[in-house]
């Protein structure tokens, strides 16, 4: 919380925790942290994760410099006209990167940003279909490196409570799946992002600059200061071939080879092994790990086949994208570390003994463990560090104050608060590379995302408040949350609107140069702002629609492989 640096606050972290175990001997203590990183890099699981990390990189970097990203926007360039068609496509953009935030983020950002700076979109929206977007999508995959740090997160809490997936009847893999229908969070997330670029019903400050945007046409606040783009690090994108398969083909290879690698090593090939039983049993770290080489491996093809680079720039291209992941990894290596630190001097076993004898309901723990995780990733910055702080806490703690039925939902919801604390907090990596690949303003971003989460995050706490007092069905919980949140995102939009006299439903910035919204007279309070008027069944949103249920039907067939 003082320094507001990550890597030299969980470095400081492992280091203090070293120092306890070492007895205060600093010297000791160093050493003894340079073996606990040794240790976490050597173990299989976490060295297979790291590999595939580069790879995941050295692909998303093919994606964007072979031309894809430019085949792609020009194909999609003519059919979107409005800021709102701008706004839904890069939600539905978000969607097809769903195996890493940051690739997301630069591959969306850059996709979308002209389109919605022509149509009038403002950055701070831009900057926020970006941020809550990505992170919820690559939480749930079905194929994304964050996937295979959770995992890695759940085995360091099996660890912390001296279990094994065998004593407790379901895998780390296993229980990531059961937990996905209770990540309220995310979803809600997700939810909001095409539910207001939709129905065009903004509230708290994103309503300001939306107005601002589309009768001025500054889609950034006078005096702003937008964060610099940096393309540069990427690369910039190729112009001799664009092609649409440079874009398509690397993700679709990726999802195919990676969710069968993890269904052949689970043992699925094999006679009476069902496919859930495989996903359960299966390496994931492995599995991810040959679906990005592959991805890796047909961006690369691709950039050669369709000669938008020789040999040298394709070389070139894989060390690039390493480099994208560089603080990426050692965030994770210290994540790894801390959880390290955290299991060697006690710290699960002291917090489960607190909490047990403290006499706290075992049905309001998820409540309590969503909180912590939103008050730490936002005092930190960082969503994996949170997770990897309290993973090796809440598992014990959630075994042993009510049992193994609780894990799923502690799980999720310890994932979803430490996402909302990313999406809110101002030191947030996602939340800063938002800001830069949207080219907004970094704390008017912040300013306007956090009503926004803070509503997904309010009613995740309702239900949660539901689960204390009995609701266990998640279908049924999570059914209630999308009500919730759809019906508080029309309240807060009327009564904000009705507050600042603006519209409800933000007009086209065609309607308002056409003169079909007197803007003058709204603005000063003669007249109650004019509505605007949307096609709900224009390509652009039943496109967007039909491709989210989709996936959402995709994820949830991948979450009950967990049985």
């Amino acid at each position: 919380m003082t320094t507001r640096q990550v890597l030299v606050s969980l470095f400081a972290g492992v280091w203090i925790g070293a120092l306890l175990v070492a007895d205060w001997n600093p010297i000791g203590a160093t050493a003894l942290t340079m073996d606990w990183l040794v240790e976490v890099v050597r173990s299989p699981f976490d060295t297979k994760f790291i590999i595939l990390i580069l790879f995941m990189g050295a692909g998303a970097a093919f994606i964007y410099r072979s031309g894809g990203i430019l085949a792609l926007e020009r194909w999609i360039g003519d059919r979107v006209d409005t800021a709102r068609d701008s706004q839904i496509l890069t939600w539905l953009i978000g969607v097809f990167i769903f195996f890493d935030s940051y690739t997301s983020t630069v591959v969306t950002g850059n996709a979308t940003r002209e389109l919605s700076q022509e149509n009038r979109s403002s950055r701070e929206m831009h900057a926020y279909a970006l941020d809550s977007t990505t992170s919820p999508v690559t939480t749930f995959g079905p194929v994304s490196n964050w996937i295979g740090f959770q995992v890695s997160m759940i085995i360091t809490g099996f660890e912390a409570a001296q279990f094994s997936a065998d004593e407790l009847g379901v895998t780390a893999f296993g229980l990531f799946l059961r937990s996905i229908p209770w990540n309220i969070y995310c979803f809600m997330a997700f939810f909001m992002v095409g539910f207001i670029a939709i129905t065009q019903r903004f509230y708290g400050p994103m309503l300001d600059a939306e107005w601002r945007s589309r009768t001025t046409g500054k889609t950034i606040r006078e005096d702003a200061t937008p964060l610099s783009d940096v393309s540069a690090d990427v690369g910039e994108p190729s112009e001799k071939n664009p092609s649409l398969v440079n874009f398509f083909a690397p993700i679709v290879v990726l999802l195919v080879v990676g969710l069968v690698s993890m269904w052949y090593l689970g043992g699925g090939h094999q006679p009476g092994v069902d496919i859930s039983t495989a996903f359960q049993e299966t390496d994931v770290a492995l599995g991810l790990l040959y679906g990005a080489f592959a991805f890796m491996l047909t961006g690369f093809v691709g950039s050669l086949a369709y000669r938008t680079m020789d040999l040298e720039e394709a070389s070139e291209t894989i060390i690039d994208g390493f480099k994208t992941m560089v603080i990426a990894l050692a965030i994770i290596v210290l994540a790894w570390a801390i959880g390290l630190a955290a299991e060697n001097v006690g710290t699960a076993q002291y917090i489960v003994d607190v909490m047990v004898g403290s006499g706290v309901p075992g049905g309001f723990l998820p409540l309590i463990i969503f909180v912590a995780a939103m008050f730490v990733a936002f005092t930190t910055g960082t969503s994996w560090g949170t997770m990897a702080i309290l993973t090796p806490l809440a598992i014990p703690l959630g075994y042993q104050l009510v049992g193994p039925s609780v894990l799923p939902v502690l799980v999720a919801v310890l994932f979803g608060g430490a996402i909302w604390g990313d999406h809110s907090s101002p030191i947030s990596d996602t939340t800063v590379m938002s800001s830069i690949f949207a080219g907004s303003d970094h704390i008017d971003h912040v300013n306007t995302q956090i009503p926004f989460a803070a509503t997904a995050a309010g009613v995740t706490a309702i239900v949660l408040v539901l689960y204390g007092f009995g609701l266990r069905n998640p279908v049924v919980a999570l059914g209630l949350a999308f009500v919730l949140t759809a019906v508080a995102v029309l309240a807060l939009n009327k009564l904000d609107a009705r507050r600042k006299g603006l519209p409800e439903v933000m007009p086209t910035a065609e309607a308002i140069e056409s003169g079909e919204v007197d803007v003058e007279r709204i603005e000063r309070g003669e007249v109650d702002g004019s509505n605007g008027s949307y096609d709900h069944l224009s390509p652009v949103t039943v496109t967007a629609v039909v491709i989210v249920v989709a996936y959402v039907a995709l994820v949830f067939a991948f979450a009950a492989l967990g049985g």
